[in-house]
C-alpha cells in the first residue's frame, strides 16, 4: 500500500508542476520577465547579432567545413568542393572582421590574400588546408603590402562552394581596420 501512496503523490506532484506557470520565476539572461507587461520569453538562447553589426570571426570558426573531392570534367581531375556548416552558411553576406597574416598573389595587380598562417606555412607554401586563406577583394585602390604583414581587415564574406577559380572565402569590399 506505501507503494501507491508514494506512486499517487509523485503523479500528483508532476501534475501540479506541469500545469502551472513555473516560468514566470525563471531567470532569462539578466532580467526577469513580467508577463502582466507583455513580455515573451526570448525566441533563441542563441546570441544573433543584428544584419549591420561587424562579427568579428576567428579562422578556427571558419575551419567547420568539409571537403569533398570531386570529378571535374573541366579540368579533368579530381577538386576539392566544400561543404560548409550552418554556421558558416549563416555568415554568408555579413560584415566580418578577421585578422590574418597578408599574402600577396600579384601585388602589382593589387591581388592578395589572407591567410591565417604566415607565408612559409600557408595553404600555398605550407601543409594548411584551404579553409586557411581568403581572397581580399577591396572597396576601393590598390593598397600596398609586404608578404607576412599581420592585419585586420573588415568586409562581407563570400562564400563560394561552386567555382573551383576562386577560394572559398572571399572578403569583397575588403577595407584596412588595423595594420
Amino acid at each position: 500500500m506505501l507503494k501507491i501512496e508514494r506512486l499517487l503523490v509523485a503523479a500528483m506532484a508532476f501534475l501540479m508542476v506541469s500545469c502551472s506557470n513555473v516560468s514566470r520565476y525563471c531567470k532569462h539572461g539578466n532580467f526577469i520577465l513580467n508577463f502582466s507587461q507583455g513580455s515573451s520569453l526570448p525566441m533563441s538562447t542563441v546570441y544573433y547579432p543584428d544584419d549591420t553589426a561587424v562579427q568579428k570571426i576567428t579562422w578556427k570558426q571558419l575551419s567547420d567545413v568539409i571537403f569533398d573531392r570531386k570529378w571535374d570534367e573541366k579540368m579533368q581531375m579530381p577538386m576539392l568542393y566544400p561543404s560548409f556548416s550552418r554556421t558558416i552558411k549563416a555568415l554568408h553576406g555579413k560584415t566580418i572582421s578577421i585578422s590574418g597574416y597578408v599574402v600577396p598573389v600579384d601585388a602589382k595587380g593589387g591581388m592578395f590574400v589572407l591567410s591565417a598562417n604566415p607565408n612559409s606555412s600557408c595553404f600555398f607554401c605550407g601543409g594548411a588546408g584551404p579553409e586557411t586563406i581568403m581572397t581580399l577583394k577591396f572597396k576601393s585602390g590598390k593598397p600596398a603590402f609586404e608578404t607576412d604583414d599581420y592585419v585586420r581587415f573588415q568586409g562581407r564574406l563570400r562564400l563560394n562552394e561552386k567555382n573551383i577559380y576562386e577560394l572559398y572565402y572571399n572578403l569583397d569590399d575588403a577595407v584596412l581596420v588595423t595594420k
